[in-house]
């Protein structure tokens, strides 16, 4: 049995019916949580999710509910460093992290604790940072999945370029790898303009409010120059030839057209080198579709289940 771990319930966007959150220790001793949702109906598989930087199991409520209804077991966690996860510096708005294997080897960890309850066929599923995250799960090969879907993944920056590579790489050796270049404040955790690049549907963005609002220790501000490095040298290995090369389940990858966050070339480019790939541009959305206006949304939706034929 697996300790019960609280969850932060809005009546506007209920808790899935059966969800059990749950906490579990990573391989390093971090205290993580996670939560699974059962499929509702007959089973037709299950979803392994991995979310993006800043974000919590509570926020996928809604496409938790509509997988449940689809007959689809989700699993999702909190990444190390955000959520009500442990954080990794003494300023807990801080976005950190040593190696971004880590947070593969944290998925994996969870997986053999829940790897009876994930009925096949088995599916993963990202958003932006989550993305950078499931490409390096799928080529690690330590878990066997049937398809790989991300929604804008993070497999660069937007506005990369060499200048910013080496500037981050020179301030994360200068004793700066656990700063970072913005203030990392709670006022900008909540700042409703983050919104502007994030989702155009005020009602998503707005339970996102709501909940760390009502529970503080949700919130996360910027990355730190360890992060933004860590993020960089996964991209460098991914490019390589045990990178993209070894992942040779179907993916589909999905851009949004308004982009401001991730590299929208680098996703492409990983399309090119996937074997088996397919990208979609959703012009007119912001970056996360998951959580934009139904406009955008539901065709997204339809891409989603046509694919994991579901």
């Amino acid at each position: 049995m697996l300790e019960p771990a609280p969850i932060v319930e809005l009546k506007d966007d209920p808790t899935p019916e059966g969800l059990q959150a749950f906490w579990f220790d990573a391989s390093d001793g971090i205290r993580l949580r996670a939560a699974i949702s059962p499929a509702r109906g007959k089973p037709q598989g299950s979803v392994f999710f991995s979310s993006g930087r800043s974000e919590y199991i509570e926020k996928y409520f809604e496409l938790i509910r509509e997988m449940n209804e689809r007959g689809l077991t989700v699993a999702i966690i909190d990444h190390r460093g955000q959520g009500l996860s442990d954080r990794l510096l003494a300023n807990p708005l801080l976005g950190h992290v040593g190696n971004f294997s880590d947070y593969a080897k944290d998925m994996e960890t969870l997986w053999g604790l829940i790897e009876n309850q994930m009925p096949e066929p088995r599916f993963l599923v990202a958003h932006s940072m989550g993305g950078a995250i499931a490409a390096d799960l799928a080529r690690r090969g330590n878990i066997q999945f049937s398809k790989m879907l991300a929604c804008a993944p993070m497999l660069g920056f937007a506005g990369d370029s060499p200048v910013l590579k080496f500037a981050v790489w020179a301030l994360s050796k200068l004793w700066l790898k656990k700063k970072t270049p913005t203030r990392a404040t709670s006022s900008s955790a909540l700042d409703p303009k983050n919104a502007e690049v994030l989702t155009s549907n005020k009602t998503r963005f707005g339970y996102h409010m709501q909940r760390i609002t009502l529970e503080p220790k949700l919130q996360l501000a910027g990355p730190t120059f360890g992060w933004l490095q860590a993020a960089i040298n996964l991209y460098k290995s991914l490019a390589g030839s045990t990178g993209y090369e070894k992942i040779t389940i179907p993916v589909y990858y999905a851009i949004a057209g308004k982009e401001a966050l991730v590299s929208n070339r680098a996703i492409s480019q990983a399309c090119q080198i996937l074997p088996n790939a397919k990208c979609t541009v959703f012009e007119g959305a912001l970056h996360e579709i998951f959580q934009e206006r139904d406009e955008h949304r539901n065709r997204f939706m339809q891409d989603l289940f046509e694919f994991l034929e579901v």
